[in-house]
């Protein structure tokens, strides 16, 4: 079954102001993600463009947490990420 979202949503993304390589990055994070989860994303980045940014930062941050095998790094991005969705609720 062919997903109608990821391209809206991969249009969104490379219509930020990310750099090219961070552009890539966040689209691949999505490529399997569920048609439910990018619906949530493609919802959460038209509402406010702004959560391209975080969203990838966040990704960026904890892939170098996770190549590091830092548990602290890893620790307090997920207490960042809960005080941000905190945030948008």
């Amino acid at each position: 079954m062919e997903n109608k979202t990821f391209p809206e949503l991969k249009k969104l993304i490379f219509d930020s102001e990310l750099s090219f390589s961070e552009k890539e990055d966040l689209a691949w994070l999505f490529a399997e993600a569920s048609e439910d989860e990018l619906q949530a994303a493609f919802d959460l980045f038209t509402e406010d463009k702004e959560w391209i940014k975080k969203i990838s930062d966040n990704y960026h941050s904890k892939k170098i947490a996770l190549l590091a095998d830092d548990a602290e790094m890893w620790k307090k991005i997920l207490e960042d990420e809960e005080t941000m969705l905190k945030k948008k609720k």
